[in-house]
């Protein structure tokens, strides 16, 4: 928080100033809400809905067609990592994951940037798929669209996963800050079985 947001959080409140414990208080309390807020894994089902809706609605070839137009021309990867697992019924999928670490308010993200591209990601689609498989979207889960069918939910199982494990795989310092995050696209159709 910057002390421009910090003014105006405080500004309706002047009375305040006239009580140093209280706004020490809410400072406090600010900052723990901040650090837990970034600090806080992310949750499983958060933005099921959107993404399952979406690839419902659009497909998987369309709306990895639209994804790469509309980042395509400001989106750089810093590594193109190749996904690999076998499902449980025994097809072999392969695929590419491309993952740009980004920086919207100027911190310097040079050394996730390097890591990320000399960081051998071998197994990281296996353990992905096996991730999704430990925790599956289903029909009937709560916040999961009922109109949405299981094939669109195993591409969430899957996608869900893979992500998750290739965000997790680098080091939490490394993409510790407010003003940083990951990009990425795909040539994976999600296959889970």
């Amino acid at each position: 928080m910057d002390d421009t947001q910090l003014n105006r959080l405080l500004t309706p409140h002047d009375r305040w100033a006239d009580s140093p414990e209280l706004l020490d208080a809410m400072l406090e309390r600010v900052a723990r809400n901040a650090a837990e807020q970034h600090a806080r894994p992310p949750r499983r089902r958060r933005g099921v809905r959107i993404a399952a809706t979406l690839g419902a609605l659009l497909g998987v070839g369309a709306l990895a067609t639209a994804a790469a137009v509309y980042i395509a021309p400001n989106f750089t990867p810093d590594a193109v990592i190749p996904i690999s697992y076998v499902t449980d019924e025994g097809n072999t999928v392969e695929c590419t994951y491309s993952l740009a670490v980004t920086s919207w308010d100027g911190t310097n993200v040079t050394e996730a940037k390097d890591w990320i591209a000399s960081h051998d990601w071998t197994g990281i689609g296996q353990r992905g798929y096996d991730l999704g498989e430990q925790n599956p979207t289903n029909r009937g889960d709560a916040d999961v669209d009922p109109d949405l069918t299981q094939e669109d939910l195993d591409r969430v199982t899957v996608s869900t996963g893979i992500v998750t494990a290739v965000v997790e795989e680098i080091p939490f310092e490394l993409l510790n800050g407010v003003g940083i995050g990951t990009a990425g696209t795909s040539t994976c159709t999600w296959v889970r079985h």
